[in-house]
């Protein structure tokens, strides 16, 4: 037998060896030749292609990780970080197969026999491909688009083998391929199709019915839909060979039944995979798997018992975090909730490096928390949880909708404790208050110290210093409530951004509030923000230094006054939580009291007045909602809660009327679309005048500015933003507002003297060009006036992201390299929100003026380095000019005034 196999081998070789010596590129359709190229396809090249394959699909599995806290998938393809780990090996299996086809395709018709052929021999004679290997080498090629994630090339590959080969097995493996190809771009209604044409096709190899029912299930699971996915695994276990397949298919049949709840047949099965000597990690989740399913009875304690006896074996020592999280669970079944807690606290603490498992172990804290109305320990675990958890996980959108007003819940509550004791400590005499805060500041050197030991000693013993990092402290917000929150430096930042939002930008002086009175609206937004003004104090001071601490004390009317607000809205803010997201209607009521009866003057008294009714309302206590209904209506009868509690059908009207103003926004919006701005300014005043206090107030002066400026261009619309931007501080379109202001300076300095016709907010048609140039022409005239013989300076302007401070450096030196013999005075200085400037002073007049100038022109770059150009501007400029400049903030006005009176000279 061996040497008739060697026999036939030395004829194939010596056949080979003819054919290529003959010349048989060509590639004539005739037996010899059909034999040649196959024979040299499949031996030579595309053995290399699918030994490299293979190669980058070892490499692949070797990397890839399960996540055992989720239902494996059937494939483990799709990892788009691993896919890229094996790109060398896929484009190497790209590049044979496709020499396959372009060196060995044999596509032209062999000669025709004469007389009448066969029905196999029409078959044969009507093939588009006669090389029996090519349509191997494209089904490899498919296949290594597929796991680079190249989908789009796999599925048309997969598409043309369908096509091209009608009667070969390879089509029906492209066809499944297609299916997987589909399913992993999302797109499962092509993918359905698909495999209803295989369903269809009498002709479907029995021989490929296993890779077809794996293509099913990974179809079903994909869409969350177990149930349907069940039936095609079961079968698959029956039809798998492999034994790897086959742990792996029985391991996700277990978890499928355990999403079922049908948990005997999953522990059955479980204990199958467990039996079948699976890789350790599988057979250890088995277990855990398995233990977690229990239900309850002398199982139990056998089950516990193996658990308790896993954690001393030194092979689970990086699986802790999930033994203690299983018993955490069998604990919760039995309702023995504090030892549960006992158990998932230390999984939290046991992780190394499972973020899943760490984050299933927060989850199930943060649900235990949550239920027993500990909110800021609930709040705290569940942040952590989302920090760990994938986002794919079920259960993770309910998680992070609850974490949400959570947080803010306990946002408020902090915010209400912080300037709670901030006022405590601004009350005391000067002499108590800085003793205080000596105090805090000697606590917090001896807790650095303490922090410095316990690291030294951590670093001696690696096992305590991992226990430690795994671990939180859900109760640290509880024990730090009662210390002043200066302390705390995470603790600090807490309620900063409040000030602005509710009252703009303004400085710190006593009694402002008295003459800007602001009345809380229905349903309005009460975040507000704190003033930038304390922000810009404190960057820079030393945490270990008094001034650090004094800076944040409410010293002052206004602060004082700023921060009683901040209460008042924290309170307010905590009740609506406690009744709308918790709906702890005890919490919420003790909250709103609190606010009315600390703050009986508080603009939010009568909201908080109308939720109590509300909630009492909802408690079936009609006394006491009746209490809140009548001082209501007696004390605020023009309210919208007094008219909607004397007319039900008062909000029918109320959104009636809201219909009829919208529909006019709309039509206005639509108009300002069309580029009809001079009709959208008159229906603005229009509805600003016919719908008096309406909400769409901010919008309609929006669009009416945003109109303005098309027609009267950039210096009118910069004009109007400044004010919009300062009469709703808070409003809804204030950001959208900020943003394009900062387009506008930015535009100012792209172009010294771009005509305000020609900018991207153009005039239309109707408006006359040389009366908008008088009109900037006129303001430029009132701001600045050329005069050649007084002290000139150089400005550089910079945006606001590049390096102020290497920036600086670089004109100082540009200034040693180039003006050596003078002793001109470098300055830096903030020239606006979006700006900071650079001042090179003093020179006698324009010529040595200019002469800087155009150095540092021909030299740019040794001052701004590699800055893009439209993120800076230079010129002179007299001093005069300068100090109007800088008062002014004309930049724009002033660049055009440069290039007239300076440039052209």
């Amino acid at each position: 037998m061996l040497k008739q196999l060697q026999h036939i081998f030395y004829k194939i070789i010596l056949l080979i060896i003819v054919l290529a010596v003959s010349g048989c590129a060509a590639r004539r359709n005739t037996a010899l030749n059909r034999t040649y190229h196959s024979v040299t396809a499949k031996y030579n090249i595309l053995f290399n292609g699918s030994e490299s394959f293979k190669e980058g699909l070892k490499r692949y599995d070797k990397s890839y990780v399960d996540n055992y806290t989720m239902i494996l998938p059937v494939f483990t393809y799709g990892n788009l970080e691993l896919a890229a780990s094996i790109k060398s090996e896929m484009d190497r299996t790209i590049e044979k197969s496709s020499k396959v086809v372009k060196l060995h395709s044999i596509t032209s018709k062999p000669e025709n026999k004469k007389g009448k052929m066969t029905e196999k021999e029409k078959q044969f004679y009507n093939k588009n491909e006669y090389n029996n290997f090519v349509d191997e080498a494209f089904l490899i090629m498919g296949k290594a688009f597929f796991y680079q994630a190249d989908y789009t090339s796999a599925a048309q590959t997969f598409e043309y083998i369908i096509k091209q080969f009608d009667d070969d097995k390879s089509k029906y493996m492209a066809y499944n391929w297609l299916v997987r190809t589909n399913v992993e771009r999302k797109d499962f209604r092509e993918a359905q199709q698909i495999l209803e044409i295989i369903q269809a096709d009498i002709k479907y190899p029995d021989k490929l019915k296993y890779q077809l029912n794996l293509t099913w299930a990974d179809y079903y699971l994909k869409q969350k839909n177990t149930a349907s996915a069940e039936p095609y695994i079961k079968e698959a276990i029956e039809q798998a060979r492999r034994k790897k397949e086959k742990i792996r298919l029985n391991f996700i049949y277990a978890q499928i039944n355990e999403k079922l709840a049908k948990y005997k047949i999953a522990s059955e099965f479980y204990g199958k995979v467990i039996k079948m000597n699976p890789p350790y990690e599988m057979a250890f989740n088995a277990k855990i798997k398995r233990a977690s399913i229990f239900s309850g009875g002398k199982s139990g304690k056998s089950i516990k018992a193996e658990l308790i006896d896993m954690i001393k074996d030194d092979k689970n020592k990086e699986y802790l975090d999930q033994i203690y999280y299983t018993l955490g669970d069998m604990e919760m079944k039995e309702k023995n909730t504090e030892k549960a807690v006992e158990y998932y606290q230390l999984s939290t603490k046991s992780s190394i490096n499972n973020q899943n498992q760490k984050g299933l172990s927060y989850f199930a804290l943060a649900d235990i928390f949550f239920d027993q109305s500990k909110y800021r320990e609930s709040q705290a675990y569940s942040d952590s949880a989302i920090t760990m958890l994938d986002p794919s996980f079920p259960g993770y959108p309910e998680l992070s909708k609850k974490n949400k007003y959570l947080s803010k819940l306990v946002t408020n509550l902090k915010t209400v404790e912080f300037e709670d004791s901030v006022q405590k400590v601004a009350k005391m005499n000067e002499k108590d208050r800085l003793a205080f805060i000596q105090k805090i500041i000697e606590q917090l050197k001896a807790d650095e110290q303490k922090e410095k030991e316990r690291e030294s000693m951590a670093s001696q013993q690696p096992g305590d210093l991992l226990y430690g990092r795994s671990s939180i402290r859900p109760n640290a917000g509880a024990e730090e409530s009662g210390k002043w929150y200066f302390y705390n430096p995470n603790a600090k930042s807490f309620g900063e951004p409040e000030f602005r939002r509710l009252w703009g930008t303004r400085k710190l002086e006593d009694n402002w509030r008295r003459s800007n009175k602001q009345v809380v609206g229905f349903e309005q937004d009460k975040q507000t923000e704190l003033s930038d003004d304390i922000v810009d104090i404190k960057k820079g001071l030393d945490i270990k230094k008094p001034e650090y601490y004094l800076v944040d004390l409410p010293l002052t009317d206004s602060l004082m006054e700023l921060s009683h607000l901040k209460i008042q809205n924290a309170l307010f803010n905590v009740a609506e939580v406690y009744r709308n997201d918790l709906m702890n209607y005890e919490m919420s009521i003790k909250a709103y009291k609190e606010l009315v009866n600390r703050y009986p003057t508080s603009d939010y008294k009568v909201a908080a007045y109308y939720s109590l009714y509300k909630v009492y309302g909802i408690q079936g206590d009609p006394g006491q909602a009746d209490i809140y209904k009548s001082m209501i209506i007696g004390n605020y009868p023009e309210s919208n809660y007094a008219k909607v509690l004397l007319d039900p059908e008062f909000f029918k009207q109320f959104e009636k009327e809201s219909l009829v103003q919208n529909e006019y926004y709309l039509t206005t919006l639509n108009l300002f679309n069309n580029q009809k701005y001079s009709e959208v300014i008159s229906r603005c005043d229009q509805g600003l005048a016919n719908f008096n206090n309406s909400e769409l107030e901010p919008k309609f002066k929006y669009i009416k500015l945003l109109s303005l400026g098309k027609i009267y261009g950039l210096s009118m619309l910069k004009a109007e933003l400044e004010k919009y931007i300062a009469d709703y501080p808070k409003g809804e379109l204030n950001a959208a507002a900020n943003e394009l202001l900062a387009a506008v300076r930015k535009n100012e300095l792209k172009q010294l003297s771009e005509p305000v016709a020609g900018s991207q907010l153009a005039m239309s048609d109707s408006t006359s060009t040389t009366d908008i140039a008088l009109e900037e022409q006129k303001r430029i005239e009132k701001l600045y006036s050329f005069n050649g013989k007084v002290e000139h300076y150089f400005v550089l302007i910079i945006d606001k992201k590049l390096d102020l401070n290497q920036l600086k450096f670089n004109t100082i030196n540009f200034n040693l390299d180039y003006f050596i013999q003078k002793d001109y005075n470098t300055e830096s200085q903030e020239f606006n929100k979006f700006f900071n400037s650079i001042v090179v002073k003093a020179f006698a007049g324009l010529d040595e003026g200019m002469e800087y100038y155009n150095t540092s022109m021909q030299n740019i770059d040794k001052l701004v380095g590699t800055a893009e150009k439209d993120d800076y501007q230079y010129f002179i400029i007299s001093v005069e000019n300068f100090n109007s400049l800088n008062e002014e903030k004309a930049i724009r006005e002033y660049l055009l005034f440069f290039k007239d009176n300076y440039l052209k000279k």
